[in-house]
């Protein structure tokens, strides 16, 4: 196996396709393989992606283990840990859980330029507001405070990252970056001083690929319909969702208190009628995050849900429209929301061919007649992103 392959951990479908789209290039496709598939690993950089985010804090870190402990089985000798951007989940129980089974010494890059997410001195900012202690973090989980590659250093070029950390001997360490540059600064530095082991977020993969910017491939031929589906709660999703209703898209509206309660099975009814009924070439079943979160709180409380089990609930319509719609392109919106549908369909690999634009991965799903599939974190992405895509898919809208 080539050293430049990465294999990459990940704890949730959307996280891993984005890194996943940052790195494919044409003809060379990154795969996103479930932790459950039991098939060899393919010499290529892949994803394995563990579903662990709303996991019980051990469950999650045995999942990362072992999923390091198969990269390692393949051969891969560069690797990362995919985390959330907001440090959401077991975020530090699962960089832990990846420090002790690589072995080795692990870099820390929590920032992400293009969600202004930035790094200083040890703590997450995110614009102006200052955020997250990561070292503080981190250290609870390992019992220890990481050292803190300063910025300044960073901004010396690779040579001195390099010669910073061959002289702080921390097996693990956070980076302060604040741009792209200041990230492929610090990993060109950290490959040049032995380091194999990364963890962080978009941006990231992108530098250990030594890539200058993603790759979008061509549109593919003889899409009609583009079916979105979309269980996120953040509010750049809920403007989102607004855009592409403007725009004329066709919105069925999931009731989430009948479908998780007692008329679970005439809401389903309703659901299967309305999609059946469609004729609009762009479809959006959601929950209507904006007027329904209070309602959706109530019965997530009521029944001690967490994000996961919400998503669960919420698979059974969304796998019914998909099986309505086969040929049609999906856009799947959410980790916790694709990665349920998924577990109902039964798919295990997800194969990404670029990305459409930041986090928003183009892939496909072997043995389906989808044409593409489109995932993305629901806090991503520009207002028109929806309608965006809708338009490349469909050239004829």
């Amino acid at each position: 196996m080539s050293a430049s392959c990465i294999g990459i951990v990940a704890d949730d479908l959307t996280g891993g396709a984005a890194i996943a789209g940052e790195i494919a290039r044409p003809g060379q496709p990154v795969p996103v393989i479930r932790l459950e598939k039991t098939c060899p690993l393919p010499a290529q950089t892949l994803v394995v992606e563990t579903s662990s985010r709303y996991m019980p804090g051990a469950q999650a870190a045995a999942r990362v283990e072992q999923a390091v402990s198969r990269l390692q089985q393949a051969g891969f000798t560069l690797l990362m840990k995919k985390i959330d951007s907001t440090l959401k989940g077991n975020v530090a129980t699962e960089l832990a859980a990846f420090a002790r089974a690589t072995a080795g010494r692990v870099v820390i890059v929590a920032a992400c330029p293009t969600m202004q997410i930035s790094v200083r001195e040890g703590w997450q900012w995110k614009a102006a507001e200052k955020g997250v202690d990561v070292a503080g973090l981190v250290g609870d989980a390992l019992g220890w405070r990481p050292d803190v590659l300063p910025l300044a250093t960073v901004r010396e070029g690779k040579t001195a990252v390099s010669a910073w950390f061959r002289q702080h001997a921390s097996p693990v360490i956070v980076a302060d970056a604040e741009s792209q540059r200041d990230i492929q600064q610090l990993v060109d530095g950290a490959r040049q001083a032995g380091i194999d082991g990364f963890a962080g977020v978009y941006g990231l993969g992108q530098a250990l690929a030594g890539l200058s910017e993603p790759a979008m491939p061509p549109p593919p031929d003889g899409a009609h319909r583009l079916l979105v589906m979309s269980g996120s709660t953040s509010r750049a999703n809920m403007a989102q969702i607004d855009w592409l209703v403007a725009q004329g898209a066709e919105a069925i509206t999931i009731d989430v208190a009948a479908l998780c309660g007692e008329q679970h099975r005439s809401e389903m009814a309703r659901l299967s009628a309305a999609i059946a009924a469609s004729r609009s070439p762009v479809v959006l079943l959601h929950t209507d995050a904006k007027n329904s979160a209070a309602v959706v709180r109530e019965v997530c409380r009521a029944r001690g849900w967490n994000d996961r089990d919400l998503a669960q609930a919420l698979a059974a319509p969304f796998a019914e429209a998909v099986r309505q719609l086969p040929q049609a392109g999906l856009f799947l919106v959410g980790g916790e929301t694709t990665g349920a549908l998924f577990d109902l369909q039964g798919w295990q690999t997800l194969r990404v061919n670029g990305e459409f634009s930041a986090t928003v991965s183009i892939a496909r799903v072997p043995a389906t007649q989808h044409p593409a599939i489109f995932t993305k974190p629901g806090a991503f992405g520009a207002e028109t992103v929806l309608h965006d895509v809708a338009r490349w898919l469909l050239p004829h809208l």
